[in-house]
C-alpha cells in the first residue's frame, strides 16, 4: 500500500494497530477503536474510496482530541466533506446508415 508502504505505515501510527496485508487478505491485531477504523479503511478501499481520505479524518480527529476545550463540542465542522465526482462520458457521434441499393 503506497509507495515503500507508507500508507500503510500511515494507518498503523494512527489507529495504533499492526497491520499485514496478503494479497486479498487484511489482517490486524491492535485495540478495538483502532481496529474499527482500520475495517472502514478497508471496506472503503475494497469499494474503490482512495485511503487517503480516512487517513486525513484520522489525523484532523486526533488532533481535535488533543484540544480539551474542543473535546465537549461537535467536529462535523473540521471534518473533510468529500464530494462524489460523477463524470458524464461524451456520446461519440454514430455514422449514419446507408440505405441498400
Amino acid at each position: 500500500l503506497g509507495p515503500d508502504g507508507s500508507t500503510l505505515k500511515a494507518i498503523e501510527l494512527l489507529t495504533g494497530c499492526y497491520m499485514l496485508v496478503q494479497g486479498s487478505t487484511v489482517s490486524v491485531m491492535g485495540p478495538y477503536k483502532g481496529l474499527q477504523a482500520v475495517r472502514k479503511i478497508v471496506v472503503d478501499c475494497m469499494n474503490n474510496i482512495h485511503p487517503i481520505y480516512n487517513i486525513k479524518t484520522l489525523m484532523i480527529k486526533r488532533e481535535l482530541a488533543k484540544d480539551p476545550a474542543m473535546k465537549e463540542q461537535d467536529w462535523s465542522r473540521f471534518l473533510p466533506k468529500f464530494k462524489k465526482k460523477n463524470l458524464k462520458v461524451k456520446d461519440k457521434p454514430r455514422a449514419k446508415k446507408k440505405d441498400y441499393t
